[in-house]
């Protein structure tokens, strides 16, 4: 695979501005809880469904976007594992342990769920079921 420098530059730009911009709100805004709200936005992936746009196809940058879809909705099962866990093992590291490999395994959980609805909402179309 060949790496091209201007791409991994510019995806490392908009990805660091957004992050970057996030982690000022933190610093900034008074309601923590709040400010915790940009903690979790997609900065990252928007960078990347971008990037895949402008210098692939529309195809790639759908399924990027289905992949972060994916991560985002492991992202709930990271957080709700967290949680519980922290409370219940009073130990923050085992508990982020187990709570990212929550997310991975949910993630990839969610990837397939989701490839599976858009597979057998295209067969119900071309059937002529939906409008």
């Amino acid at each position: 695979m060949k790496v091209d420098i201007r791409d991994l530059a510019l995806r490392f730009i908009l990805g660091g501005t957004a992050v970057a911009a996030c982690f000022l709100f933190l610093q900034l805004l008074p309601w923590k809880a709040f400010a915790g709200i940009f903690a979790a936005f997609p900065a990252v992936m928007v960078a990347a469904v971008i990037m895949a746009g402008h210098f692939e196809n529309n195809e790639r940058a759908a399924d990027i976007a289905l992949g972060a879809s994916a991560g985002m909705l492991g992202g709930v099962v990271c957080v709700l594992v967290a949680s519980l866990s922290m409370q219940h093992l009073n130990q923050w590291g085992l508990s982020l342990a187990i709570a990212l490999a929550a997310w991975f395994m949910s993630s990839l959980m969610f990837i397939h769920l989701i490839q599976s609805f858009i597979e057998k909402r295209k067969a119900g179309k071309g059937r002529g079921t939906e409008p």
